[in-house]
């Protein structure tokens, strides 16, 4: 909502608001429109699992904390190479 009272954003534009926000974060902003769909689930999917991420921050394990880090790792190198994969297709 804006904040002089603006029209709430619907679920499915605050998806895409987040899924170009990711794709910014990403240096996905030029990737073909097609996959934008399928970024806008994986962010949709990671967001999920960001509240149990989150609370095994605060009490988790050492061991588990540094699987979530190998986790958050292999997620921006899959991004990453989402970038290259498309970059290549496109030359």
């Amino acid at each position: 909502m804006g904040l002089l009272g603006g029209t709430k954003e619907t679920k499915e534009q605050k998806e895409l608001r987040k899924a170009m926000e990711v794709m910014q974060k990403y240096g996905l902003e030029n990737i073909d429109a097609k996959y934008v769909e399928q970024v806008k689930k994986i962010n949709l999917e990671l967001a999920g699992t960001g509240a149990m991420e989150f609370g095994t921050l605060l009490s988790g394990k050492p061991e588990d904390k540094v699987k979530m880090a190998y986790l958050n790792t292999l997620i921006q190198q899959n991004w990453i190479i989402i970038r290259m994969l498309d970059e290549l297709n496109k030359k």
